[in-house]
């Protein structure tokens, strides 16, 4: 080789070398900077979490409520507005002249209806527990940013691994400590530098059992410095997608808006606040209208059905009945059979007697559906959502901590509804369990006594309400039979004193309040005694306050007053006489035993009345005789 191609050679090789010493120069720029740009993303992701994190907490705690009260609200509306639908489409299927030779089928449901049948039945799903409440699933939190160790301390731990590695005490021969002596030296020069890479090059040289050569050739560096630059891009681009998605969130969004206006000085959770009322006001209001009208289109849909009954010629026959085929009509409850009651009815039994005691305005709510569907008609006093809400309001008094009835209805407790069902050949909109399977989980409930007392409190309060005219007392009057056998007398009475408010007869009391009078004889809202006048049982109810009073001259007198002055029979309370077995009781004697025995007074019969000198038979078939004269036209 001549000296001028040696000289190019060395040129070059000096020249190859620089280039590699530039590159990795380079390659050492680019990582401190992609390190810098890191650590900068780090933070700020850091901080803009923290902040989005913080306002998220607040915005929470602030607002979560009223946005939950709001929902709930609106979830009533969607679902009056379902039952508005169902009953436009069932009014207009009746309207429509159907074939005579048309095969029944069930109507296809419409969409809204099938979206709204599966949010019920995913509401009934849920185990009834007392008290709770159907709030806002909480928002998901923010993911926190990647953990990235900062430079100084990846440069710590480099170091403290390779010295417990190369420490010149780890020895065993001196040659050995001498050249463990000389790699710490070098260790510890690149540690002083902060050369990362060097250190990092040496920890892979010891893992390989590499110990001979300490020097880092300019291509090892390269090629480290590569690896780690690749390596941290996927982080870069990580720290980018969670600044961009932060700032995406609706979170930033929100937090702009607050930032906005606490620069103008004005209060972003408080105007919130202030919106979400007005709107969950508007919204309420919205439902208590569509109920309103739910009402009058179900009477009116009763109406046009019993219309085009009548209407038909006598032997056609519908296909089918829509109302009956619509799965947002549930059938009614003619009978209650105890001992079919299944394990859902007899789960919310159970259910119903814990209500009692954590969240009786939830057991007051089921215990007035009951009744009312167990009336057949509902009670005048139920007639309406203002009945109702009188009537809880008046019972829930005694717990401050019970929501109105409207918001109640926002939460209804899981086995009740908002809903439609077809009884006794009417459609009728209000309140009522889900199923009528779960009707007879009730008078399982009413066998413990707390439920009872509770049932007793609600039963008390579907009367009319009026001024008693005994005590002047502002009350909800009770219904009892101020008697049964012979005859049949209702009465509206008034609690606090026992005053009779109104008397009135009825052909056929199966429906309304005065079909629940057997419940309040079970569960002791009423009370009765009974009195047998020649074999005849007649029986006369009273609140329990007058009954434990009850003497036997009041009893005799209630027998003159019920059924002797009223048909003409000129007699007085003396000329009776009350016996408990064999002995006479005085009229001032308490009245204890549920059945007693009434009759004449023996002694001096020509004193008596014409109509009480033929003795006790005779005198029931003469008061028979004139209450089946009353009935007659004429």
């Amino acid at each position: 080789m001549s000296a001028s191609d040696a000289l190019v050679r060395s040129v070059a090789l000096v020249r190859t070398q620089s280039d590699a010493e530039d590159a990795a120069a380079e390659a050492e720029r680019r990582l401190l900077a992609l390190l810098d740009e890191i650590s900068t993303l780090d933070l700020e992701v850091e901080t803009l979490a923290s902040e989005l994190a913080a306002f998220s907490a607040r915005y929470e705690r602030e607002l979560s409520a009223a946005f939950a009260c709001l929902e709930r609200r609106e979830r009533l509306v969607r679902r009056l507005q379902a039952l508005q639908d169902e009953l436009a489409r069932l009014d207009a299927e009746l309207r429509t002249p159907k074939a005579s030779g048309r095969k029944s089928r069930k109507p296809a449901r419409s969409p809204r209806a099938v979206r709204e049948a599966a949010e019920e039945e995913s509401e009934g799903e849920r185990p009834w527990t007392p008290g709770a409440t159907l709030d806002d699933d909480v928002p998901e939190p923010l993911s926190p940013p990647p953990d990235l160790a900062s430079e100084a301390q990846t440069l710590k731990r480099l170091y403290r691994r390779l010295a417990r590695l190369l420490h010149p005490d780890l020895a065993r021969t001196e040659e050995e400590r001498q050249r463990l002596h000389q790699l710490m030296v070098q260790v510890n020069l690149a540690f002083e530098k902060g050369d990362r890479t060097a250190l990092e090059l040496f920890l892979v040289r010891v893992d390989r059992g590499e110990l001979l050569d300490t020097a880092v050739s300019v291509d090892e560096r390269l090629t480290h410095l590569e690896k780690r630059i690749a390596a941290l891009a996927p982080v870069r681009r990580s720290l980018l997608a969670d600044l961009g998605r932060l700032r995406e969130s609706s979170t930033f969004r929100l937090h702009a808006e607050w930032t906005g206006l606490q620069e103008l000085g004005r209060d972003y959770f408080q105007e919130t606040l202030t919106e979400l009322a007005e709107d969950a006001e508007r919204t309420m209001r919205d439902a208590l209208a569509r109920m309103g009208r739910l009402d009058r289109a179900a009477r009116e849909l009763t109406a046009l059905k019993q219309s085009l009954t009548e209407a038909k010629p006598e032997g056609a026959v519908r296909t089918f009945d829509p109302i009956l085929e619509s799965p947002l009509v549930r059938k009614g409850a003619e009978r209650l059979e105890r001992q079919r009651a299944s394990s859902e009815a007899r789960t919310l039994a159970q259910t119903l007697e814990e209500a009692v005691e954590q969240a009786p305005w939830e057991a007051t709510l089921v215990l007035m559906a009951f009744f009312v569907e167990r009336a057949g008609r509902p009670p005048d006093a139920l007639a309406n959502r203002e009945g109702w809400a009188e009537r809880y309001a008046a019972m829930a008094a005694a717990w401050p901590e019970a929501p109105s009835f409207e918001e109640l209805l926002t939460r209804l407790p899981p086995p009740l509804e908002l809903g439609l069902r077809s009884q006794g050949g009417k459609v009728r909109f209000g309140l009522q369990l889900k199923s009528v399977g779960l009707l007879a989980g009730v008078p399982i409930a009413l066998e413990r006594h707390t439920v009872a007392t509770l049932a007793q409190r609600v039963l008390a309060h579907l009367g009319p309400r009026e001024q008693c005219k005994g005590c002047g007392a502002d009350v909800f009057l009770v219904h009892l039979l101020r008697t049964r056998g012979l005859d049949e007398l209702n009465g509206l009475v008034c609690p606090a004193c026992g005053h009779v408010g109104r008397s009135y007869f009825l052909f056929n009391w199966s429906e309304g309040q005065e079909a629940l009078l057997p419940f309040a004889l079970k569960v002791g809202l009423v009370d009765e005694v009974v009195v047998k006048l020649a074999g005849k049982g007649i029986a006369f109810q009273l609140l329990p306050v007058s009954r434990e009073a009850l003497r036997v001259g009041a009893l005799k007198q209630l027998f003159t007053d019920l059924y002797l002055k009223p048909y003409g029979i000129a007699a007085e309370h003396a000329d009776l006489v009350v016996k408990e077995g064999a002995r006479a009781l005085k009229d001032e004697a308490r009245v204890n035993a549920p059945v007693l025995t009434l009759g004449i007074r023996k002694a001096d019969r020509g004193s008596l009345a014409s109509e009480l000198a033929e003795g006790e038979r005779e005198l029931v078939a003469l008061l028979r005789s004139r209450i089946e004269r009353r009935f007659r036209p004429g």
